[in-house]
C-alpha cells in the first residue's frame, strides 16, 4: 500500500473534470457587425435532427484528439457554410456542464462577410439579435426541480426505508424572447455568461 501511495504522490496528478469522459462539445457565439451595430447570430435546428427546431449556437462534439477551438471552428464552418478564414476566434469562456454531465466549451468569434448561409441538413434558419438588446434586457428565470426516479427493485432497505429523504435538485431555466424566437436552456445560459463578461468589461472601461 505504501508503494502505491508513493507512486500516486510522484504522479503529481493534475485534477480534471471526470465529466469530460461523457463527451465534450464546443460551440461558437458568432458575432456579426452590420452598419455599426453588433449582433449575436443564432441557429434554429433542423426539424430532422435531435432537439428539433430549438435555438442553438453552431457547434458539436469534439472528434478524437481534436482541440476545443478547432471543434468550434469546424462545426461553425460546416453548419453556416463559411470559410475558416472568415471566422475570427476572439476568446474562450469558462466551460459549461449540462444536466446530463456533458461539458460544453463556448468560444466567442466574429463572422466576417457572412451572408445568411447555412446547411439545410442541420439548420432550419438563422436569426440575429442585437448585442444591445441583451445588455439592456435580463432573461426571464423559472425554476425546474429534478426529483429522483427509482427503479421498482431499488433496495430501500439499504437506505433506511421508502421514507428516505432523497435530495431534489433545483435549476434556474433562463429565457430570452426576441421577436418570435425563444432562446432558452443551455443556449440561454451561455448567452447570459457571455453578456455578463461583456458587462464586466464595459464597467472596467467606464472607470
Amino acid at each position: 500500500m505504501h508503494d502505491i501511495l508513493k507512486k500516486l504522490q510522484a504522479e503529481n496528478h493534475k485534477p480534471a473534470l471526470a465529466y469530460k469522459h461523457k463527451g465534450a462539445s464546443s460551440v461558437l457565439i458568432p458575432l456579426i457587425e452590420e452598419r455599426g451595430e453588433v449582433y449575436v447570430l443564432y441557429e434554429v435546428r433542423s426539424a430532422h435532427i435531435t432537439q428539433p427546431l430549438e435555438v442553438c449556437f453552431p457547434g458539436g462534439r469534439l472528434e478524437k484528439h481534436e482541440k476545443r477551438k478547432k471543434a468550434a471552428l469546424r462545426e461553425t464552418c460546416e453548419e453556416l457554410l463559411v470559410d475558416e478564414k472568415n471566422v475570427e476566434i476572439i476568446s474562450a469562456l469558462d466551460g459549461h456542464i449540462s444536466v446530463n454531465g456533458r461539458v460544453i466549451w463556448p468560444f466567442i468569434g466574429i463572422l466576417h462577410g457572412y451572408h445568411n448561409t447555412y446547411s439545410q441538413d442541420e439548420v432550419d434558419h438563422v436569426f440575429k439579435v442585437p448585442l444591445s438588446y441583451f445588455l439592456s434586457h435580463e432573461p426571464e428565470v423559472h425554476k425546474m426541480v429534478y426529483k429522483p426516479f427509482l427503479e421498482e427493485d431499488f433496495p430501500y432497505e439499504l437506505v433506511g426505508g421508502k421514507d428516505y429523504p432523497f435530495m431534489t435538485m433545483k435549476r434556474d431555466l433562463l429565457f430570452y424572447q426576441y421577436d418570435d424566437e425563444v432562446i432558452w436552456g443551455i443556449t440561454a445560459e451561455i448567452t447570459y455568461k457571455f453578456i455578463q463578461k461583456m458587462k464586466d468589461y464595459i464597467k472596467s472601461d467606464d472607470k
